[in-house]
């Protein structure tokens, strides 16, 4: 795994002291965030077939199909990653002189792809649309393993908020006795919340840069003097 964790403070932290029943607490937010490099990509490719016949539509639509994920794995993707979608279908109108005139039927399959050959994307790509694809719905980098990156990130916020209240309480001369709360102050979906890229600078044109994965938590310590 490449990655970086970083812990540092939030903008706008709670840090107060204050008595909840006669009980002595010092409030602190903590961030922890981690740098990590892309190890796959994701992929999402239109087929498109237009014309009076459904039938016909969706034989030549399954042939350019098959050709792609024979392509696909001769690049080295592996079957489980290639999914081919539900198949669409929608009338065909062209707008003619004398009003919208229906052509036929335009059907429409999708391909997602998802592979940690970063190398060799653009092959990818310039293969699949050779072989029938009419256009890329999406294309990104990703991390395959988010989860573990903020569990990582996680903690560090935790190491974060830690430090912060040592150093508080040696600051104002109290002393950290145990802990009264602990809360989350983001929520986790896929992708995480305060994931940002970040391109860097050397050869940013073949390179994926990173993403920064973020986590902010809220502790209540209890202390005494």
């Amino acid at each position: 795994m490449n990655w970086k964790v970083i812990a540092f403070a939030a903008l706008g932290l709670a840090l107060s002291f204050h008595s909840q029943a006669n009980e002595k607490t010092l409030q602190v937010s903590g961030q922890g965030i981690v740098a990590a490099t892309p190890d796959a990509y994701t992929l999402t490719m239109v087929i498109e077939e237009r014309g009076a016949v459904v039938a016909k539509l969706n034989e030549q639509a399954n042939a350019k199909l098959n050709a792609v994920v024979s392509f696909l794995l001769s690049q080295g993707v592996a079957e489980q990653q290639i999914q081919a979608m539900s198949v669409s279908l929608s009338p065909w109108y062209e707008h003619m002189p004398n009003g919208r005139e229906h052509k036929g039927f335009v059907l429409s399959r999708k391909v997602r792809v998802t592979s940690n050959q970063l190398q060799n994307y653009d092959t990818v790509l310039d293969g699949a649309m050779k072989r029938g694809i009419n256009r890329i719905d999406q294309f990104e980098f990703i991390n395959s393993h988010p989860d573990e990156i903020y569990r990582e990130a996680l903690i560090a916020a935790v190491e974060d908020a830690k430090v912060r209240a040592s150093l508080i309480a040696k600051q104002m001369g109290v002393t950290i006795t145990g802990v009264v709360s602990i809360s989350e102050s983001m929520s986790y979906n896929q992708p995480p919340v305060g994931v940002r890229m970040r391109v860097q600078q050397e050869d940013a044109m073949s390179l994926p840069g990173q993403t920064d994965t973020s986590a902010a938590v809220n502790v209540t310590f209890a202390i005494e003097n």
